[in-house]
């Protein structure tokens, strides 16, 4: 019995392997803990961090603006807790969503692929935090595990409402083709009779 080339080429269109599919979704995650990884050391800390972070914010915002240092740089520190750890739930996100295999319209998978990712954030932030306690010129603190997890909240609430609101336009009813606008009253008065051609 010989196949169809349509048959065929249906048949022939394989799905993607499941360590490819692995590694497309882990890898961002693997690479955003490697950058923890590098950050969670004595050079990551404010002691560290201080002098460089000043003279970039001296040559963007002039030396004048800056007199009052340490509330800068404790702000700025701790926005790049909220933001990096708030990143890092969105790749875990996507990881999440990939490896589920199932359709993106379904609401529970996304709620339950955020709630993977909040839960992967506040475990990476407690490990994070918990190795900083052996380093000599860092600290553990609970408080950074609360605001790297509500990064995490932040940016997944904000990712889901916008994929929300997607949707709603994605699935607005599109008028027909070919419908005529509603006439206006105007429009509907009575119709002019054309008079035939003039006789001479």
């Amino acid at each position: 019995m010989s196949t169809s080339p349509l048959t065929f080429h249906a048949s022939s269109k394989s799905a993607p392997r499941p360590t490819a599919l692995w590694l497309h979704a882990w890898l961002p995650v693997f690479a955003c803990l490697l950058i923890f990884a590098l950050e969670s050391t004595p050079w990551g800390g404010a002691d560290h961090t201080s002098a460089p972070l000043r003279r970039i914010a001296e040559s963007l915002f002039g030396f004048d603006r800056l007199t009052y240092w340490e509330p800068v740089h404790y702000a700025i520190r701790k926005t790049g807790h909220f933001m990096g750890y708030g990143f890092f739930s969105l790749v875990c996100f996507r990881a999440f969503r990939i490896i589920q295999r199932k359709p993106a319209r379904r609401l529970s998978d996304r709620l339950a692929a955020h709630g993977l990712a909040i839960a992967a954030t506040f475990l990476v932030a407690s490990a994070d935090e918990f190795h900083q306690t052996f380093l000599p010129n860092r600290f553990g603190c609970f408080s950074d595990v609360l605001l790297d997890t509500s990064g995490a909240v932040t940016l997944g609430l904000l990712l889901f409402l916008i994929t929300v609101v997607v949707g709603l336009f994605r699935h607005a009813p599109a008028p027909a083709l070919g419908s005529q606008p509603a006439r206006r009253d105007d429009d509907q008065a009575a119709p002019v009779h054309k008079e035939g051609p003039a006789l001479v």
